[in-house]
């Protein structure tokens, strides 16, 4: 069996791969941090601070992998503006330090680093969809962090001939996603409205930004096709190719609450700086024979439900 290396298993979007690469017949090994997830049939889990080289050298000579994905990181944009070190130690060292791993004892294995969009940043604001060929200028330490690191991998491309992939891919969403991004925190909101443990009021922020989002099973098949296919120092986006504004969503989830909530904004969950459109192509990727299969409010339905059960 081919062996597939998750760094970062235990996040949103590493459990969705996990198992998606179970199904794919794949041996899979997946590290995590602070928590253990619980344990997945077909997955086995180890301890590991991506900051940490001797942690992650052993690792990597212990699995030699077949198949990496690179999922650990500091994910969450607003929050590196007060842990700009961390974020930095993380997203960047980390990731030297891995590909310095894998150049020393899994030189073979084809590797893909999730990125983000994020590193577009002032682009977006020319209102038009982004492609792997714009310039990019990013706003945010986050979004700085992944710059630099999409730069590591080009290098160890380059100069070591590593098969390392660039997926930079649109928000996405699913059950399983952190209270930390607005979705999840919206549909909480609405399990805890319909079981009367919060007054009917949805607090949100800003709803007319346009944004491509995607649903994270179609982001994680892009990734395993990517691992397969994808050239070696190339960038790819993955998104969905549709834009709505954020109010769309807020409807839906009102549409499919079980009791009457009406929308209140508030201002401290405004973000001013944000672009008023997100919107990308994906077109060397969907020449590999991607396309999403899934719609983003597909997600928000099972995002939804799994607050009702959880609340």
């Amino acid at each position: 069996m081919k062996r597939a290396l998750i760094t970062g298993a235990a996040g949103f979007c590493g459990l969705h791969l996990s198992r998606y690469l179970v199904k794919k017949k794949l041996s899979v090994f997946g590290t995590y941090h602070a928590c253990r997830p619980d344990s997945l049939p077909g997955v086995t889990y180890y301890p590991a601070d991506i900051t940490r080289f001797t942690q992650i050298e052993s690792l990597v000579k212990k699995i030699k992998p077949d198949f990496i994905y690179h999922l650990a990181a500091m994910s969450v944009p607003r929050l590196s503006w007060k842990q700009e070190k961390e974020t930095f130690d993380i997203n960047v060292l980390g990731t030297v330090h891995l590909l310095e791993a894998v150049r020393r004892h899994a030189p073979h294995a084809r590797v893909v680093f999730a990125s983000s969009v994020q590193v577009y940043g002032r682009r977006f604001r020319k209102n038009r969809p982004v492609d792997e060929s714009d310039l990019i200028w990013p706003e945010s330490p986050y979004a700085v962090s992944k710059a630099i690191a999409e730069h590591v991998c080009i290098d160890y491309a380059g100069r070591f001939g590593l098969g390392i992939v660039i997926a930079r891919a649109f928000n996405h969403l699913g059950a399983g996603q952190s209270l930390k991004f607005v979705f999840s925190d919206w549909c909480r909101q609405i399990a805890l409205i319909e079981k009367k443990r919060k007054k009917p009021v949805l607090e949100v922020g800003n709803l007319d930004a346009r944004r491509d989002f995607l649903h994270v099973q179609d982001v994680v098949k892009a990734y395993e096709l990517l691992a397969r296919r994808g050239k070696a120092g190339r960038i790819y986006n993955i998104a969905y190719g549709k834009t709505m504004l954020l109010k769309h969503y807020v409807d839906f989830l009102i549409r499919n609450s079980k009791t009457a909530v009406r929308v209140q904004i508030q201002k401290q969950r405004l973000r001013r700086n944000d672009p008023p459109i997100m919107s990308g192509k994906s077109n060397r990727l969907r020449a590999l024979g991607w396309k999403p299969r899934m719609t983003p409010t597909q997600g928000l339905t099972e995002l939804l439900n799994e607050w009702r059960a959880k609340t």
